[in-house]
């Protein structure tokens, strides 16, 4: 299984010269926000961001944990598999995310990540404290060193990659320097904003539908090109997305909302504690997660992800300080 799932219209051109055109008359009305906005990080360095309407739509898996359960067992024959494990998808139920707001287009990168370290100088929760370092890759072993830290995978990663082995209080500090920066509000979406956009519209196991085999098409995920490399793992799926670890953000086709690699490449944290029974008392109107908590909230599959963990409805709780090479980020600007 995988290594984290025990943690819990067209358009025709025309000339413009063909046709007078009349001048338009002010509407009286101002203009709406743009739809995708470059946000100056510094240092040559930008960050996009896509606008995403107000909505409603239904949270949770759609299909019981049992059903889960057989889906994994048929996808990979695992007889392991425990109803227990999907529990918290449940009950699905009705939200509204009352207010329009501005999501990161992709991931946060290395690139990104970096600027904010050079303009602040700050240090990571894996470069500092009593247990520096991350838990890198190593294909023979869970291994936490001190070697590795968001510069330093255990694989290979361009600056065009999303920024790994941060924390959640890393990507909170992030948030804050970019909203002190810019003198907007930015930061982490809430568990339910984030499955709204990645949904974007569907209620399928993924926005690319129930076939686990449209993963390769819309996501960085555990694949036929990891299984070549890594024969035992058995959780792959059979189509090749062309990457073994981390992928360049945006290689994918996006989402609806025009949103990229929502089910893969690296987990997202939000930004909600994280309750196992919360969805039976969730409020319908922009829900923010319990008062309080042991873990915050990660959603999203990874580069080492299975079908079963790269759905819409999946939830990961993690300590805010653990820090992974599948886990990242991506960031939410409200209006």
């Amino acid at each position: 299984m995988n290594r984290l799932l025990l943690m819990v219209c067209l358009c025709l051109a025309v000339p413009s010269t063909l046709f007078a055109q009349e001048p338009k008359e002010p509407s009286g009305k101002a203009e709406g926000p743009p739809k995708e906005i470059a946000v100056d990080l510094g240092g040559n360095v930008k960050l996009k961001m896509v606008l995403i309407p107000a909505g409603e739509f239904l949270m949770g898996s759609g299909e019981s944990a049992e059903d889960t359960v057989a889906f994994l067992k048929k996808t990979y024959g695992d007889d392991l598999a425990d109803a227990e494990w999907f529990e918290s998808e449940h009950p699905q139920h009705r939200v509204r995310i009352t207010k329009p707001f501005y999501l990161g287009t992709y991931h946060v990168t290395r690139g990104q990540f970096r600027q904010f370290v050079t303009d602040t100088g700050y240090k990571a929760d894996s470069e500092r404290g009593e247990k520096p370092g991350a838990y890198g890759w190593n294909p023979n072993k869970s291994d936490f060193n001190e070697k590795y830290s968001w510069r330093k995978a255990g694989f290979e990663q361009t600056d065009e990659q999303p920024v790994v082995n941060v924390s959640w209080n890393d990507a909170k500090a992030f948030c804050e320097w970019l909203s002190k920066k810019k003198n907007k509000t930015y930061r982490l979406p809430t568990e339910a904003e984030w499955e709204y956009v990645c949904r974007a519209g569907t209620m399928t196991r993924y926005y690319s539908g129930d076939d686990p085999e449209t993963l390769a098409k819309v996501g960085n995920v555990a694949d036929a090109a990891a299984k070549a490399k890594f024969p035992d793992w058995t959780w792959t799926i059979k189509a090749s997305d062309g990457y073994v670890f981390t992928s360049p953000v945006g290689s994918f086709r996006p989402n609806a909302f025009g949103l990229y690699d929502m089910h893969g490449n690296a987990r997202q944290w939000c930004a909600d504690w994280y309750g196992a029974e919360y969805y039976a008392k969730s409020p319908a109107d922009d829900p923010t997660g319990p008062d309080s908590g042991d873990g915050r909230v990660l959603r999203g599959g990874s580069w080492d992800s299975g079908p079963i963990d790269s759905r819409s409805a999946k939830r990961f709780g993690l300590l805010p300080v653990n820090r992974y090479d599948t886990a990242g980020f991506r960031v939410l600007r409200t209006q």
